[in-house]
């Protein structure tokens, strides 16, 4: 009985190391895939966005890096479902802007490189009349940015800023020294002075200068909320950083 009951846990222990050893496949030594997700999680939920808006164009880029891990990438852009020049405009424009973006990213992955962008996604809200798109591009180095569009649905027209605060009945003067004052606030925590001794205040001035105030780009968000899209300058990295600055009053 004795020799059994060895034989028994022989046998036993030799499944317990062939399951140890079958389990080893997740080693760090082992390749992997590594999704890039869309910077911005865009799901056509409420039927007034989708009828408003559909996904213009979608692809996904993968490639294998040094480490024999496969890398895939997703870029998609939107476009307005509207039969209207103004919406055509629009949709020719963002079409053309990426065209080049999707070209390189096919190139880049065939080349088995990193692209430029690690993902491009949008968000697309609306809010009464006003449609708004929001696409993001997000770099190599995981830099954020932006390009907005405004879209009057009841009168086909494209909004730009002004267009946008005369729809939402407020003064343009005022809401661009409200951006000048909250987009300062914001640089000021988080860019410190005696990190950045020489153009400190130049970068400063430089950021909330009028010109780059009525450059940004304003937008409703999902709670009918003002936001504007700024550029924030700093001697540091690659120099520009594009930041969302809230106006919800």
């Amino acid at each position: 009985m004795k020799i059994y009951k060895y034989i028994l846990i022989a046998a036993l222990m030799c499944l317990l190391l062939s399951a140890c050893n079958g389990g080893d496949s997740g080693s760090s030594d082992s390749p992997q895939e590594i999704t890039t997700v869309p910077v911005t999680t865009f799901s056509i939920e409420s039927s007034e966005v989708s009828s408003c808006v559909r996904v213009g164009r979608e692809e996904s880029f993968s490639y294998t890096d040094k480490n024999k891990n496969t890398v895939s990438v997703v870029y998609r852009i939107p476009a307005l479902t509207f039969d209207t020049p103004d919406a055509e405009k629009i949709n020719n424009e963002i079409a053309n802007e990426y065209n080049e973006a999707f070209s390189a990213a096919f190139e880049a992955t065939s080349a088995k490189k990193s692209p430029e962008y690690s993902g491009i996604d949008y968000s697309a809200y609306v809010n009464d009349d006003i449609v708004s798109l929001v696409i993001t591009e997000e770099s190599s180095g995981h830099r954020l940015s932006y390009r907005v569009y405004n879209y009057n649905k009841s009168t086909g027209k494209q909004l730009d800023n002004e267009g946008l605060l005369a729809y939402l009945q407020r003064d343009v003067d005022e809401t661009y020294a409200e951006l000048q004052s909250a987009l300062e606030e914001d640089y000021l925590a988080k860019f410190k002075e005696e990190k950045f001794p020489d153009d400190y205040y130049y970068q400063l001035d430089l950021t909330i200068s009028d010109e780059a105030v009525r450059r940004s780009q304003m937008f409703l968000n999902a709670d009918a909320e003002l936001y504007a899209v700024c550029v924030e300058y700093a001697g540091v990295g690659d120099g520009e950083y594009s930041v969302l600055i809230s106006l919800a009053t």
